[in-house]
């Protein structure tokens, strides 16, 4: 890990360090949608990511909000079952580790011991979907998505297509538009999703994603973006839509997932952020499971 110094010693991560990520993240494919280099870089900055090293792993800290995070380690060394040992090895080199929370821990990874503690965080849980549920839309579950698709079909002709380099400016243009109707600016948390989708499209072709948009009219109304979690499951980190094309955001769902995710068993659409709004949405999608994440601490001795 020549790029990246060893703990206490951070660095801020950057578009170069995405080779030796992915590489240790494929040692043991992640399921949590936040362990994906295209996720952690789109939230870099606004995050204040940082990277260390510790014994071949890779631990990355996250400023959110004033209090600092760091993600479960992952690498060559077992890394997400010796939370414990890390946590003491931290904490030899840094009081303040103590203070430190591992976040984002899966739940294979935070089963308590006499030296843990472990809070679920359901705001931040992740939503799992079959992605034939979603293509497919089959079933009494699924009547609602299926009229809004009627209805959107009967009403607009949309052309669906895989996002190309010479989209970018006009998806960024959307993007915009679509911020200030929703008045980005009074609300921080849109204020930095754009942001983070705006460092995903400057990046587009140095990321590990891909998308699509729709069009009316030939102008595009809705855009996704999506990425590879594992070789099971692709994870969706944006998707943005006109709301005055009723239906629209039930197209771009369908159309993505049938078109460019079928070859994936299952598609993590990210948490709720505990917005009621947005977690009634997913839960109407009827998702297959929840991913469970846990904040880990150590205790104090």
């Amino acid at each position: 890990m020549d790029k990246i110094p060893v703990f206490p010693e951070f660095t801020p991560l950057d578009i170069s360090h995405r080779k030796e990520i992915e590489s240790l993240l494929a040692l043991d494919p992640p399921v949590v949608s936040e362990m994906n280099f295209a996720e952690i870089f789109a939230w870099h900055e606004i995050r204040d990511i940082k990277l260390t090293g510790h014994n071949g792993n890779i631990i990355i800290s996250v400023n959110k909000a004033g209090n600092k995070y760091i993600y479960p380690p992952f690498g060559k060394n077992d890394p997400n079952r010796s939370l414990v040992a890390i946590l003491e090895w931290m904490a030899k080199d840094d009081p303040e580790a103590h203070a430190y929370g591992f976040d984002r821990v899966r739940a294979d990874a935070a089963e308590a011991t006499g030296r843990l503690t472990a809070e679920e965080d359901r705001d931040n849980a992740d939503y799992i979907y079959s992605s034939e549920d979603l293509i497919k839309l089959a079933g009494r579950k699924f009547d609602g998505k299926r009229n809004h698709l009627k209805n959107f079909y009967r009403n607009f002709e949309a052309e669906f297509s895989g996002i190309t380099p010479d989209m970018i400016p006009d998806i960024k243009e959307f993007q915009e538009h679509w911020c200030r109707a929703r008045m980005c600016e009074d609300d921080l948390s849109l204020v930095n999703e754009s942001k983070a989708v705006m460092e995903v499209l400057d990046n587009f072709a140095a990321l590990p994603v891909f998308g699509a948009v729709l069009k009316i009219k030939g102008a595009i109304q809705a855009f996704t973006i999506g990425s590879e979690l594992n070789r099971e499951t692709a994870v969706v980190l944006f998707e943005k839509a006109r709301h005055e094309f009723r239906g629209i955001y039930q197209a771009i769902n369908q159309q993505f997932c049938e078109n460019m995710l079928a070859g994936y068993k299952w598609i993590n659409r990210e948490q709720d952020a505990g917005d009621e709004g947005l977690r009634k949405a997913k839960l109407s999608y009827n998702p297959s499971r929840m991913e469970a994440k846990y904040v880990v601490r150590l205790k104090e001795a």
